[in-house]
């Protein structure tokens, strides 16, 4: 049984903030429990207006930690996780010494499975952004149309 806790964990990793905020508005109004099976859920009638202004609030805190795709020389692109724009464009002047790239918000590549060249772990970025511990963080780099991550020296 999959239940209602595990699939608002589920949610929350994925960064899916539809189902996560419906869940939270359900178990406000305690149309269910944690321990519920999650099929449950699918008999709600949920409301969609309170549910809407609940995601514009940002009542569950989604989105602050983004992922930022810097283009680099000989199509090879700098992947980083923070906060802001602007962190991972200053980590990447430290580290790598080069200026005026271009940046991007990427978050969209959070979800296909990467591979890790130094390690040979195969894992979405959603998953990886876990382990990680302090943001801006840089994750590696990856030749444009590859999924496949390296880690580049730094000042390199």
């Amino acid at each position: 049984m999959i239940t209602v806790q595990d699939m608002f964990d589920y949610a929350l990793e994925m960064d899916l903030s539809h189902l996560a905020h419906s869940i939270y508005w359900a178990l406000q109004k305690d149309h269910v429990t944690f321990y519920d099976d999650s099929k449950k859920l699918q008999a709600i009638e949920f409301d969609e207006v309170e549910i809407q202004r609940m995601m514009e609030k940002n009542e569950l805190n989604f989105g602050t930690v983004k992922l930022f795709v810097i283009d680099g020389r000989d199509d090879w692109y700098a992947f980083y996780l923070a906060e802001h724009s602007l962190d991972a464009f200053r980590l990447h002047e430290e580290l790598f010494r080069e200026k005026h790239r271009n940046i991007t918000r990427a978050d969209r590549l959070m979800i296909p499975y990467m591979t890790f060249a130094e390690t040979g772990v195969e894992e979405c970025l959603y998953e990886h952004r876990k382990e990680i511990i302090t943001y801006p963080a840089y994750v590696g780099h990856a030749k444009a149309g590859e999924r496949v991550l390296y880690m580049a020296e730094v000042g390199a």
